[in-house]
């Protein structure tokens, strides 16, 4: 299902600039709903796992792209930087809270209702909060109008195939980080405190999304970047050193505190780097990078677990981070083409 939204985010988000949210919204999420409630179905009756499978790529394919368009949403009705790094900062601090509560909302339901529960949840809110969303017309950037000429995709535009790999590098951190610090918890004897550590790791990201939304930045923005992707990189380098919960709750505490900074900061990059028409579909290839990241290293974490225990695979973790450093440094030429402020 993450592999075939990685596909489809940005082919739908390119529909949804060209035509509008409203009109695109209702379409893919008839067919996500329907795919997804089609999965629950299948596996509820001991279908065959090759038609499950079929239904969860239909799902992920027309998953909608609802935080790429929100955040288009708020590229368009601010009127400085300072106002779309606190309303960047605000969906940071939003995502933190669904990271933190989702999971034991999930787990209990699960575990107190039946094992599809989550799944219908899921089915719920994307539904109700979708059709909410169409219904917000004040905010919903304009459709590109059919006198202009469409733009080429914006995975082309200059920096945005850097982009999209230091997203992917952003995805393997977190896609292989909650994986480990299972392992990690297992091996120390107590695998009840992963979930705690966790949400201490995002605890930190929701503490830094508050403060970086109330600062008001003048520099440009590919150094600030650049800053945040490096203060990213150093607080994953100590991760493998460490054997002792005492030591690994604080450590994961400072490490969310780099964590918020680094993705507001990212996703304005991209808002500057593409066209205004593109913006849904530029920030959907964002969180496409991320996902795919997520779900490549996540199974090679699990490998490396299971021949090399928890340290060996924190280096993944580790050299997500840095890799994603070198990689900004090294394509700065390309970003600083988003250092044009927007205008009051």
């Amino acid at each position: 299902m993450s592999l075939s939204a990685a596909v489809g985010a940005p082919i739908s988000s390119r529909f949804a600039d060209r035509l509008g949210q409203r009109r695109v919204i209702p379409i893919i999420l008839s067919v996500h709903s329907i795919s997804l409630s089609l999965l629950v179905g299948l596996v509820l009756l001991g279908s065959s796992f090759a038609w499950i499978v079929v239904s969860a790529i239909f799902s992920g394919l027309a998953m909608p792209s609802i935080g790429p368009m929100i955040r288009a949403r708020w590229m368009f009705i601010t009127k400085s930087d300072r106002q779309l790094n606190t309303a960047f900062a605000f969906e940071s601090v939003v995502d933190e809270v669904i990271f933190v509560l989702a999971p034991p909302i999930v787990t209990v339901l699960c575990v107190s209702v039946f094992d599809a529960s989550g799944l219908i949840l899921s089915i719920i809110l994307v539904t109700s909060g979708s059709i909410w969303l169409t219904t917000q017309r004040a905010t919903e950037p304009p459709p590109l109008s059919k006198e202009i000429k469409r733009s080429k995709t914006a995975i082309l535009m200059p920096g945005m195939i850097s982009v999209f790999f230091i997203f992917m590098l952003f995805g393997g951190v977190w896609g292989a980080a909650e994986l480990v610090v299972v392992a990690f918890s297992q091996e120390l004897g107590n695998k009840n405190f992963a979930g705690a550590l966790i949400a201490v790791w995002s605890f930190g990201s929701l503490v830094a999304g508050v403060i970086f939304g109330t600062a008001n930045f003048t520099g440009a923005i590919s150094t600030r970047f650049t800053i945040t992707m490096f203060f990213f990189s150093l607080s994953l380098f100590v991760l493998p050193f460490i054997n002792s919960f005492q030591v690994m709750f604080p450590v994961l505490l400072i490490a969310g505190l780099a964590i918020s900074p680094a993705l507001i900061t990212g996703y304005t990059l991209v808002g500057r780097l593409v066209n205004r028409d593109q913006l849904t579909e530029g920030l959907a290839w964002a969180n496409t990078g991320s996902g795919l990241g997520l779900s490549l290293t996540a199974p090679l974490a699990g490998w490396l677990i299971d021949e090399a225990g928890s340290s060996a695979a924190f280096w993944l973790v580790s050299l997500s981070g840095l890799v994603g450093f070198l990689l900004t440094v090294i394509s700065l030429p390309w970003l600083r083409r988003a250092d044009v402020p927007i205008q009051n």
